[in-house]
């Protein structure tokens, strides 16, 4: 068989696989799958076009493309397309460019996210973007899948899941955020979970749900929203999951001017994890130039309202604080607005942009460059004010970086006041 023929039965034999992974799914024949070679030059051919640095584009990707065209043959499963794809976009060396899957739990954070756009609205049904989750964020270390954070009022808190776990199986088969949990939605699931390193894993229930990632976020901190009581002393605390859009500061407003966080003595905004997303113009919050609003009553009753945070904060960071986020941090350091605690933040600040595939894959895209005061954070992060290293893998639910940021405060709300 010559060499031609191969490569073209390869080729057959990988779109047959396209097929089954993503049925529906045609060219404009509608009557053959999708080769990989066009989807290839499809998500090529929108680099070319929108990647947010031509002149890169111009002198390095044509001999990356080539390159990696030539490795089109070898890839067998839509699984190592993604990852071949994404190793070519890696090649450009910049934040929010990488190729998504139904199979990737960012799939639906980032399209829930740009579902006004009718492009993206228009892969999923009238419910809107819903996925499958126990209300966890996971990470692969050292081919152990671990829980990172716990999102607050889910499932996984609920049963008992704490930071650091490893979570063993899933049904007795391997877990993964996606496929392994789409099936078992309302279902009672048994997960095997180890807390400390070789020990044997014990099972915990879980029932997977289908939600909208932006709801779940919002209601996750919501739920983290709580006041710390620490050596007399009130500290409010709330993660901010997601600031990929303003109801998530809505919120937070409004739990500092009449919710929880109203008469706490300092408050931690934790950054990490989760979505970027916010706007410079949010560390408002901390503008201490605008007047407090006294309301009376008839009776002489009064009411306080201040819309600003006026005492001691504090921002947690770490590897995972991206993107809008990294700019919150930024702002709050030069301008001395809030303490920045815990680890470098990953230098993740592009603009990026969501393109549907023909596929229903997305490709996510750096289409804008991104200064702020003129200072460009990619690649660099931002260097907290405080560092604490955190090695979370079977650390049982422990947080050394919150537990800084409630002995940090503590002591400035010691100090006597000038």
């Amino acid at each position: 068989m010559t060499n031609r023929r191969i490569h073209r039965h390869l080729v057959l034999a990988f779109a047959v696989l396209f097929s089954l992974f993503y049925p529906g799914v045609r060219t404009a024949s509608a009557a053959a799958p999708l080769l990989p070679s066009d989807l290839f030059a499809e998500i090529t051919g929108l680099v070319e076009a929108h990647f947010y640095d031509p002149a890169q584009i111009k002198r390095s990707f044509p001999a990356i493309r080539a390159r990696y065209r030539a490795k089109l043959s070898r890839t067998d499963s839509p699984q190592t397309f993604s990852s071949l794809v994404n190793a070519m976009l890696g090649e450009l060396g910049a934040s929010h460019t990488y190729y998504l899957t139904p199979e990737d739990m960012e799939y639906y954070y980032l399209a829930a996210v740009f579902s006004k756009m009718p492009e993206i609205g228009a892969l999923f049904s009238d419910k809107g973007v819903l996925y499958p989750t126990v209300g966890i964020f996971t990470e692969r270390v050292k081919d152990r899948v671990h829980v990172v954070s716990v999102l607050a009022g889910g499932a996984a808190e609920k049963a008992g899941i704490l930071k650091g776990d490893e979570i063993f199986s899933v049904n007795g088969g391997p877990y993964t955020p996606v496929a392994a949990l789409r099936p078992l939605v309302g279902t009672d699931a048994v997960f095997e979970v180890r807390r400390e390193g070789e020990s044997a894993p014990f099972q915990v229930m879980m029932k997977p749900v289908l939600v909208n990632p932006k709801e779940e976020m919002l209601e996750a901190q919501k739920s983290s929203t709580r006041v710390i009581e620490k050596a007399g002393r009130r500290i409010g605390y709330v993660h901010m999951y997601s600031y990929a859009g303003e109801g998530y500061h809505r919120e937070l407003i409004n739990s500092l001017v009449w919710g929880q966080l109203k008469d706490a003595d300092a408050l931690i905004i934790d950054l990490r994890y989760g979505l970027g997303g916010a706007w410079p113009y949010y560390l408002n919050i901390f503008n201490q130039n605008i007047p407090v609003l006294e309301m009376i009553d008839r009776e002489g009753n009064r009411n306080r309202v201040d819309s600003q945070w006026r005492k001691p904060a504090v921002y947690l960071v770490n590897g995972f604080t991206r993107s809008g986020k990294e700019l919150l941090a930024f702002g709050a350091q030069k301008y001395g607005l809030a303490t920045v605690i815990g680890e470098r933040t990953p230098g993740m600040s592009l603009g990026g942009r969501l393109f549907p595939l023909s596929n229903k894959d997305l490709l996510f895209l750096a289409v804008q460059g991104c200064r702020i005061d003129g200072v460009n954070l990619e690649g660099v992060g931002v260097k907290p004010d405080i560092e604490v290293p955190f090695d979370v893998p079977y650390c049982s639910g422990q947080d050394a970086q919150l537990e800084k940021a409630v002995e940090h405060l503590s002591t400035r709300l010691q100090k006597p006041t000038s």
